[in-house]
């Protein structure tokens, strides 16, 4: 895009975007060499406010905001190269040199924030599954769990009040469950052998304690008091008491929904051990870091191995966590829950719902639809968990975060294989029967995730693409840019999609308001990406030209899928898109960040700097592997501490 009209203006926007302020001192500088006009900077020198282009200073990032990282950098040391007024184009407009922070001192451990976290709808289910042998799903019927922008998991400890809809809710959900839980002898003899036979008034209240000495620990995943037991024993003599037609299962019911609606079972509650050498944090307890294992990489409470190494001492070292959090994530268990992160990241829950126009997309369908996510998270599964061969020609190693963005093949079945079409695939021809099977892709059309059908479709919500949405959605998700949305209802109105007829290709409708500089500073690192993808149509098929109809007067316009993103580089296509991205440290930086906020149960901020540092540099250090990246997280700062009172 060609800004050379209005350099000053579109330089500050620029700026502005990306959050730089000269006052700052440099995250990360950028350098490069621009065209020989009055505004080009020359060799050396560094792109910094709208009123003083070019110094031989720093350009300064807001510290703590990671796309001052690479954005900040990339676009001080690009707009040298693409805003020369009196010549041609530098050469700094995709690179920069610098842009990572540089090393910060973490000698002492820095957790950051630790807030109370209340069980998910997704742990609740689980944990009552696992408690109870209950997969009734109760949780499903309790209100949508808020989210904030940038929250993408639903487990925001800040947003997770309990409002009159949930508290009335859990209390349904623990009725239904308690019922189920005595139902009969069978469902009492799971709590407690004793419950399964045939009570007597002498024999029945030494039951009920059994029960609840069971459950109590269990359920607060923690060693519990003998007085914690006696309380909920009280209880059952005191409903017991109630009438004569309250049995022995309506005292046990009783206990078992006061149990799971205490703020010891719906919340992980911590308070850590004193550490000598810090008094400025706690140290998490066993049976605590157990909890934080469990959750982070099962969603659920911790099985009796991991019970047993949190209550012994096996988990009061790094290197015993580190056992731990490796036999969970070797276990399958660990599996639904990348599953689950990747269905929040990408927009794949979708897809079963999405329609289009029939008349439009007549090999389309729900089935298809359901197809696709299947074939994304088949993928990702097989790269990070099953693949031990590097594809050839490839620089990333099997099992690494790269290697999922340009893994040059899919999973299809017989139906999604003919819906793409043969000429998606190399060396196969025709596919059968409904299962996935691994096949290789024609990689002049696709390569990695980003291409993908159940990406392409999902981030399209019309029967027309949309490449500021697609575009946007790799930027905040994919490489942790925050571009906001704009909030001024002139800026708004001018940010609308553009209706059909204004052009006969979406490069030729969006460049029209991508080149107004209220629009280009966003604009030009969002809208090059989803220009990119044009190449896939609205329910994710492959296309070299785009067909349209104005005016009465039909085309098929070829496709230009070329582009370029300062901090990013340059490309001819979608397929030379993701290498690129998979080449960016930014979008390695990006990935574990989204990791971290889903263990952490937090938003990120200035204070994780050191957890930030150290998980980023174990990932780097162990060639991006995804695996690897999950057990760093667990030897943060933010994961084995939290901050003193």
């Amino acid at each position: 895009m060609n800004f050379s009209s209005l350099p000053v203006l579109a330089g500050m926007l620029v700026w502005v975007a990306a959050g730089c302020v000269a006052s700052v001192p440099a995250n990360g500088i950028g350098t490069g060499t621009g065209g020989t006009g009055p505004l080009g900077c020359g060799t050396g020198l560094t792109m910094c406010r709208a009123d003083q282009i070019c110094s031989a200073g720093s350009c300064g990032c807001p510290a703590g905001q990671s796309p001052c990282n690479g954005v900040c950098a990339a676009s001080c040391g690009g707009m040298g190269g693409s805003l020369g007024t009196g010549g041609s184009p530098g050469t700094g407009g995709s690179t920069g040199t610098g842009g990572s922070a540089p090393p910060i001192s973490c000698t002492t451990p820095t957790p950051g924030r630790s807030p109370l976290r209340r069980l998910t709808t997704v742990e609740y289910n689980h944990t009552i599954r696992d408690l109870l042998t209950d997969a009734t799903n109760p949780g499903n019927d309790f209100p949508a769990e808020i989210t904030v922008t940038g929250d993408y998991f639903g487990n925001n400890a800040d947003e997770q009040s309990v409002e009159i809809e949930l508290a009335t809710a859990y209390n349904t959900a623990a009725e239904g469950i308690a019922t189920r839980a005595t139902a009969n002898a069978t469902a009492l003899g799971r709590l407690a052998a004793c419950a399964g036979t045939t009570l007597t008034a002498a024999n029945e209240e030494a039951c009920a304690r059994t029960i609840a000495t069971n459950l109590l620990p269990r359920a607060y995943r923690r060693p519990v008091t003998t007085a914690e037991v006696d309380g909920y024993v009280t209880l059952y003599r005191n409903v017991r008491a109630l009438s004569p037609t309250l049995t022995f299962a309506s005292g046990v019911a009783a206990m078992i929904e006061t149990v799971i609606q205490s703020s010891q079972f719906l919340y992980r509650v911590e308070f850590g051990t004193t550490d000598p050498g810090n008094p400025s944090v706690r140290k998490l307890t066993g049976p605590e870091l157990a909890t934080r294992l469990s959750y982070f990489l099962w969603q659920t409470m911790p099985d009796p191995a991991l019970t047993t190494a949190g209550n012994g001492t096996t988990l009061a070292t790094p290197a015993g966590v580190m056992t731990q959090a490796t036999r969970l994530l070797d276990d399958p268990k660990s599996r639904p829950t990348v599953a689950f992160f990747f269905d929040n990241i990408l927009p794949l829950t979708s897809l079963t719902d999405l329609t289009r126009a029939p008349a439009e997309f007549p090999t389309f369908s729900a089935a298809i639809g359901q197809a696709m996510r299947q074939e994304t998270q088949r993928t990702l599964e097989y790269e990070i968990f099953e693949n031990t061969t590097q594809a050839p020609g490839s620089a990333y190693a099997a099992g690494s975060w790269p290697a999922v963005i340009t893994a040059p093949y899919t999973f299809v079945n017989q139906a999604l294989f003919n819906f793409y079409g043969a000429g998606a695939f190399s060396g196969t021809t025709s596919l059968t029967g409904t299962a996935l099977q691994k096949v290789n892709l024609n990689t002049t059309q696709r390569l990695g995730l980003l291409t993908q059908g159940g990406v392409m479709a999902g981030t399209t919500t019309t029967n027309l693409t949309n490449p500021v949405l697609r575009g946007g959605f790799v930027m905040h998700k994919l490489m942790c840019r925050n571009i906001p949305f704009p909030t001024d209802p002139a800026i708004v109105e001018l940010a609308t999609q553009p209706v059909p007829y204004t052009g006969w290709t979406a490069r030729e409708r969006y460049g029209k308001h991508s080149m107004m500089p209220v629009c280009a500073a966003c604009h030009q690192f969002m809208d090059p990406v989803g220009l990119a993808m044009e190449n896939y149509d609205a329910v994710g098929l492959y296309r070299t030209v785009e067909h349209a109809t104005i005016n009465g007067e039909t085309r098929d316009t070829p496709i230009i899928s070329n582009g370029m993103v300062p901090g990013v580089g340059a490309w001819a296509n979608a397929v030379e898109m993701a290498q690129k991205l998979a080449a960016s440290e930014e979008m390695q930086t990006c990935f574990a960040s989204n990791w971290m906020q889903f263990a952490y149960g937090r938003m990120l901020d200035a204070a994780d700097a050191c957890n930030r540092q150290s998980v980023n540099t174990a990932f780097r250090n162990a060639g991006y592997n995804v695996k690897k990246m999950l057990l760093a997280v667990t030897q943060s700062d933010a994961f084995l501490y939290r901050p003193a009172p």
